[in-house]
């Protein structure tokens, strides 16, 4: 090894997925909202640790949800395509493409697609896994 490599004691190795080969998964309704995601990384489905990412998509003209939800994970979106709002605790921010949000944990938020094109987005989580975020909802 050279002086100049990077040390890897764990022997980790890079992880490649590809988009379209990832499961979709989906809600659909007054509480939860309308989106479809894919997640690309996660412990329960790739040999990844400390880090779940995916990308989300709202369908145009999808009915913007009664209220948002929350987790106690932080949470990042970066809006690969289209165009819409975040709302976080009451507050709407306008987002487009290349546009990039921290959402702390336990904060009440939901995005929504006010364009003509679906809106896209990669989310991260500061976890091994997907199945490390609990969603909760608000009663209705």
């Amino acid at each position: 090894m050279t002086e100049d490599m990077p040390h890897n004691p764990n022997k980790a190795v890079a992880v490649f997925r590809r988009e379209a080969d990832c499961e979709t998964q989906e809600w659909s309704d007054s509480v939860r909202g309308s989106v479809q995601w894919r997640t690309l990384f996660s412990a329960d489905r790739t040999p990844t640790a400390d880090l779940t990412v995916g990308v989300a998509e709202i369908p145009v003209g999808a009915p913007v949800p009664i209220r948002g939800h929350w987790h106690s994970l932080a949470e990042v979106y970066y809006i690969l395509s289209g165009s819409g709002y975040v709302w976080i605790a009451g507050d709407t921010t306008s987002v487009v493409a290349g546009d990039a949000v921290f959402i702390p944990g336990d904060i009440e938020h939901f995005a929504v697609n006010t364009g003509i094109e679906p809106l896209r987005l990669l989310y991260f989580f500061p976890t091994n896994s997907f199945a490390d975020v609990k969603y909760e909802f608000p009663p209705h």
